[in-house]
């Protein structure tokens, strides 16, 4: 069964979001925070965990996936404020990109 049968069956939407490279996030804007992936779905990149503490944030910043259009996983020298604030230097950040 395709994912848009199963969607609709459900009530909901599927959307596809894209993981962009550094250049690729320029041509958009930040949405909402820095959302930083918590214990060992770091280690996985875990798609469907991004998705979700995406959403759970967005929703905080009266926004949502639909929203989006890509998101990136930020490199280790990037937000180091974030990280020292979150605790964890080494953590798994990622940005949320809207049209600008």
């Amino acid at each position: 069964m395709a994912k848009s049968k199963i969607a609709s069956g459900l009530g909901a939407k599927v959307i596809n979001l894209s993981e962009l490279t550094r250049e690729e996030s320029t041509r958009y804007v930040p949405l909402g925070s820095p959302m930083m992936i918590p214990g060992e779905l770091v280690y996985l990149r875990d798609k469907p965990a991004i998705h979700y503490f995406g959403s759970q944030m967005l929703a905080q910043h009266g926004k949502s996936l639909e929203d989006v259009v890509g998101y990136r996983i930020l490199d280790a020298e990037e937000e180091v404020e974030f990280r020292r604030e979150c605790g964890n230097i080494s953590a798994l950040v990622v940005c949320y990109y809207g049209k600008k």
